[in-house]
C-alpha cells in the first residue's frame, strides 16, 4: 500500500456518451445563461460556476446549491468502461478529483458504501468509500452530497483552507473532542493501521502518487499546494508521476515545466486514441509500481532539518544603563497683576 493513484476527469470524458462541452452548455441551459458556453475553452471550471451563480436571480449561496444539484444529475449519465478498471487496478488506496462514483460501481456494482472516518457537509478530507477492498477518496465531494461538490473558486479556497490546517495546526471534527491533524506531520507513517482519524492527504503525502487523466490547470490550488508542501518537506517518502497523454505531439507547457521543479517525473503517453492512452499507461505505471517496492529511506535526524518552523529568537542585546536627559524650559514671565 506505498502506491496511490490520484485519477482525474481526462477518463470520464472518454466514458461520457456526450460530450463534455454538451453537458454543460445544458447545465447553463437550466439556468439560462446558453452565451456563457462560448468563453468555455479559455475559462477554468471553477469560474464558470461563479459566473453562473453570479448571474441567478436568487441570492448567491442558493444559486450555488441548485447549480450544484444540476450538476451531479448530469454527471450521472457516467458509465464504467475498461479503461476504468485498467487504470485502477493497480492500486488498493485511489483518490479522485471525480464527483461520481464510476470507480465504486466498476469493482462492486452498486455494493459500494460510504467509510467516511469523520462527518463532513461541506469539505472532504475524510470522504471514502469502500469498492471491493479498494478505498475511494472522493477529494473534491461527490454527488450523494451535492454541497460537497468542489465547482466554485469560493469552495477551491476553502477546501485549501482546510487541508493547510490539517497538515499544520489541527482542525476540529464534529463529534470529536480533539483537534484532528495530520499523523505524517509528526513522522507516523502507519496510520492506516494505527491511526483512527486519517485522510487522503495523508496518502498523498507519504505515498508513491500516480497522476493520470488530471490537467493540473492552476485553479486547482489544493491540489498544487500538496504538491508544493510534499517536495518542500525535509525529506520524501514518496514520489510522483504525472502521465501525461496526448494524440499529437505537444510543446512543454508551464504545468509541466512547474511539475519537473517540484521533482515530479512526467511521463508521456503517446497513442492514436485517448482510449488507447489510458491501456498504455497501465504499463507505465506497472513498471514505476516495480522499480518502487518500498518507500524512500527516512534519513537520520541529524542529516535533515525539522520541517516544522520555528520563530527565530532575536539575538540578546548589551545591556546599556539608561541615560536621563533633561530639557530645558523657558522661565515663566511673571503674570502681570490686575490693577485694584
Amino acid at each position: 500500500m506505498m502506491h496511490s493513484l490520484l485519477l482525474g476527469n481526462g477518463i470520464n470524458r472518454i466514458a461520457l456518451q456526450k460530450d463534455w462541452k454538451e453537458i454543460l452548455r445544458e447545465l447553463a441551459s437550466q439556468f439560462d445563461a446558453e452565451e456563457l458556453i462560448q468563453h468555455l475553452d479559455s475559462k477554468p471550471l471553477s469560474m464558470f460556476i461563479e459566473e453562473l451563480c453570479a448571474r441567478s436571480g436568487q441570492p448567491f449561496r442558493k444559486a450555488e446549491h441548485s447549480v450544484k444539484v444540476a450538476f451531479a444529475g448530469l454527471l450521472k449519465q457516467i458509465s464504467p468502461i475498461d479503461a476504468h478498471e485498467h487504470i485502477c487496478s493497480p492500486f488498493k488506496v485511489i483518490m479522485t478529483t471525480n464527483y461520481d462514483f464510476t470507480i465504486e460501481e466498476t469493482f462492486a456494482g452498486p455494493m459500494h458504501q460510504p467509510a467516511f472516518l469523520a462527518p463532513e457537509s461541506r469539505y472532504s478530507l475524510f470522504r471514502r468509500h469502500h469498492a471491493a477492498g479498494r478505498d475511494v477518496w472522493h477529494v473534491h465531494g461527490d454527488v450523494a452530497r451535492p454541497s460537497s461538490m468542489v465547482l466554485g473558486f469560493d469552495h477551491y479556497a476553502g477546501s485549501l483552507q482546510k487541508i493547510r490546517n490539517y497538515v499544520t495546526d489541527g482542525i476540529e471534527v464534529k463529534k470529536i473532542s480533539y483537534r484532528v491533524h495530520s499523523p505524517v506531520k509528526g513522522g507516523n507513517l502507519d496510520f492506516h493501521v494505527n491511526s483512527v482519524i486519517h485522510s487522503w492527504i495523508d496518502f498523498f503525502l507519504r505515498d508513491h502518487v500516480h497522476i493520470v487523466g488530471l490537467g493540473m490547470d492552476f485553479t486547482e490550488i489544493d491540489l498544487w499546494w500538496l504538491l508544493l508542501h510534499k517536495r518542500r518537506r525535509a525529506h520524501q517518502t514518496g514520489r510522483v508521476f504525472f502521465y501525461q497523454m496526448f494524440v499529437e505531439p505537444i510543446k512543454e507547457s508551464p504545468v509541466m515545466s512547474l511539475l519537473r521543479s517540484l521533482n515530479v517525473e512526467v511521463v508521456p503517453v503517446q497513442a492514436s486514441s485517448w482510449a488507447d492512452c489510458y491501456m498504455i499507461a497501465v504499463e507505465e505505471i506497472e513498471k514505476r509500481i516495480l522499480a518502487n517496492p518500498e518507500l524512500l529511506p527516512i534519513p537520520s535526524r541529524e542529516n535533515y532539518a525539522y520541517e516544522e518552523y520555528t520563530p527565530p529568537t532575536r539575538a540578546a542585546r548589551p545591556k546599556t544603563s539608561q541615560v536621563s536627559f533633561k530639557f530645558m524650559t523657558a522661565p515663566r514671565k511673571p503674570s502681570a497683576k490686575k490693577p485694584s
